[in-house]
C-alpha cells in the first residue's frame, strides 16, 4: 500500500514502483517460447517442451529487456518526474492558501464595511426620532444631524 499526501504524489509513486518493478521483472522472466505444430496444423505456443503429438516447428526468443543503463536512465526520469510533481503540488497548495487568505481577508473588510453601515442606519433612525421630537429651538439642529446621517448612510451603501 503507498500511502500519499495528494493525488499527483500518488500517482507518481504508482508509476516509480511500477516502472521500477517492470525493469527488474524483465531479465528474469526472459525465457524461450517454441510454437508447435500438430501434423493436422493445429498451432500452439509453449514455455517449455512441445505437447506429445506437436513438434517445435520454431523458437522464439523473447526480448531481453532493458540494458541497466537504460533502466538506471528511466529510474532516473521517474525520479525528476517525481521531483516535478512534487514542486507543482507545493504549488498549488501555496496558491490556494494564499486565494484562501485573500477570501478571508476581502470576507471580513465587508463584514466590517456592513457593521459601520447598520451603524450608520442606526444613526439615522435615532436622528429621526430625535428629529419628530425635538422643540422648535432644536428642530433646525435636529435637521442638520438628520441630513447628515441620511448622507453618510447613503454613501455607506453606495460603496
Amino acid at each position: 500500500m503507498i500511502l500519499c499526501g495528494g493525488r499527483l504524489a500518488c500517482l507518481t509513486a504508482s508509476a516509480v514502483l511500477l516502472a521500477a518493478g517492470a525493469l527488474s521483472t524483465g531479465a528474469a522472466t526472459a525465457q524461450q517460447v517454441q510454437r508447435c505444430e500438430s501434423p493436422e496444423g493445429k498451432v500452439t505456443y509453449s514455455n517449455s517442451t512441445c505437447p506429445d503429438g506437436t513438434q517445435t516447428v520454431r523458437k522464439i526468443e523473447q526480448d531481453a529487456g532493458p540494458s541497466a543503463a537504460d533502466q538506471k536512465a528511466a529510474r532516473e526520469r521517474a525520479q525528476q518526474h517525481s521531483r516535478e510533481l512534487d514542486k507543482l503540488e507545493r504549488q498549488r497548495q501555496k496558491e490556494e492558501e494564499k486565494a484562501a487568505r485573500e477570501r478571508a481577508s476581502a470576507e471580513a473588510k465587508q463584514a466590517k464595511h456592513d457593521a459601520d453601515c447598520r451603524k450608520l442606519d442606526a444613526r439615522v433612525r435615532a436622528a429621526r426620532e430625535e428629529f419628530e421630537t425635538a422643540t422648535l429651538q432644536q428642530r433646525q439642529q435636529a435637521d442638520r444631524k438628520l441630513r447628515l446621517a441620511e448622507d453618510q448612510a447613503a454613501a455607506c451603501k453606495k460603496s
